[in-house]
């Protein structure tokens, strides 16, 4: 069965020549390498089952290598980075759930998405941030992209940003336009949604029309902001992200 360890926001991939796609370990490849008191976690994903773990170091053995899990984003199989998304939430929440937030006390595992304090009787189970990110569209030939001060890269992606309390998924979306840009847009409309595992998201896609307004940053949040003619695109973000497929849908128009 193949395993997902994850150290430091890097996961360990199997070390193999130059230009091959990443794979995982095989749990009996590295198991006698783990720490005693490890207890890599099932995980099903659809389509396969594996093991996963977060650890707080390694020590490297020359057979496995750390890498940065953005950059597996597309060089790993799509079915494999999928399993790998989920598994990476699920050892985040376990690593991050092993006192009750109320009390104090260590927890117990009730399955492998559930904790209860003995004490107490908190339930934990993982957590999922939701985040919406939206494409601005004006007229036929124009849409909003933005360069944040955290993008890697000399990439322009989507306006995008956590949901706050006490507020719709629509209002965020109109909010976080407002806040970042300056621009006010008509009602959004939900296109589809992808996990975003740094470290509990789930990102939820909209489209929308640019109703007024000129373009002000947030100088906290942006680097730079404007409408990008279909002919005259900046770099996209990477090909297996929400953000990509909102761009291309619209390209493709």
């Amino acid at each position: 069965m193949l395993i997902c360890i994850f150290v430091d926001g890097r996961q360990m991939i199997v070390r193999q020549e130059e230009g091959a796609k990443p794979a995982l370990p095989e749990y009996d490849q590295i198991c006698s390498l783990l720490p005693p008191d490890a207890k890599p976690i099932p995980v099903h994903a659809e389509g396969l089952d594996l093991l996963t773990l977060e650890l707080a170091q390694w020590d490297d053995k020359g057979l496995f290598v750390l890498r940065d899990f953005r950059s597996l984003f597309t060089e790993m199989e799509a079915d494999i980075f999928a399993a790998a998304v989920k598994a990476k939430q699920i050892a985040f929440w376990d690593s991050h759930s092993r006192f009750c937030p109320a009390c104090g006390t260590p927890t117990n595992k009730l399955d492998d998405i559930a904790k209860k304090c003995p004490t107490c009787g908190y339930e934990i189970y993982p957590n999922i941030s939701p985040a919406i990110i939206v494409r601005v569209e004006k007229g036929d030939d124009e849409i909003l992209m933005v360069r944040a001060k955290n993008f890697r890269g000399n990439h322009y992606g989507l306006v995008a940003g956590f949901v706050e309390a006490g507020e719709t998924i629509e209002e965020c979306v109109r909010r976080e336009v407002m806040e970042e840009t300056g621009l006010e847009i008509s009602e959004p409309q939900y296109v589809g949604s992808q996990p975003w595992p740094f470290p509990s998201g789930l990102m939820l896609g909209f489209v929308a029309k640019y109703v007024s307004g000129e373009i002000k940053i947030q100088e906290e949040e942006l680097v730079d902001a404007r409408f990008f003619h279909r002919d005259a695109m900046p770099t996209l973000p990477g090909k297996m992200s929400i953000a990509y497929r909102l761009v291309e849908e619209w390209l493709n128009k």
